[in-house]
């Protein structure tokens, strides 16, 4: 049995998550990561990602909780060996609405494919930072431009993934 730490994860409007687990695993800025106890010091932004918690129970009797997370903020603090993801939206796999995810991101993709390269929002902040020697994250998209159809599209296939439901095709 792997040892356990203690992870929370916190939205403005509630903690969704509190609890000891094996290992977290979710994308962040500075990539794919996962989390064991006493992980090294770490902070970065987290992605619009899902958020894979292994519950601390024997073998037989772990699970793995899902959430979808939708930007944010992740630090471990090895000291208290414990993990802290700060959403500013965050949802339980199990609490998202399946069907409506799956009608967002038809919208979103139909959207998309109509859309001209440029000339978007998104391709002129794109275009600001590339201008300056930065790069455009998904994360900064979906924070700056979050009504563009690749961001609202990339939340509904977290949603999706988190519920474990495929999306309709």
């Amino acid at each position: 049995m792997a040892t356990p730490f203690h992870v929370e994860l916190v939205t403005p409007e509630r903690v969704l998550y509190s609890g000891d687990v094996s290992e977290v695993s979710m994308r962040t800025d500075a990539g794919e990561i996962a989390f064991l106890a006493h992980h090294e010091d770490f902070i970065a932004g987290a992605g619009v990602t899902v958020v894979r918690l292994t519950t601390a129970g024997a073998a037989d009797e772990a699970a793995v909780v899902r959430a979808a997370v939708h930007g944010g903020f992740v630090h471990f603090d090895q000291d208290s060996n414990r993990l802290e993801i700060l959403a500013g939206v965050a949802e339980l796999g199990g609490a998202s609405d399946v069907d409506r995810a799956r009608r967002s991101l038809e919208r979103a993709e139909a959207a998309a494919a109509g859309a001209p390269e440029h000339g978007t929002p998104a391709a002129s902040l794109d275009e600001s930072a590339s201008a300056h020697g930065a790069t455009m994250s998904g994360t900064m998209l979906a924070m700056l431009a979050p009504d563009e159809p690749a961001a609202v599209a990339q939340r509904a296939r977290v949603r999706l993934e988190a519920a474990e439901a495929p999306p309709a095709r």
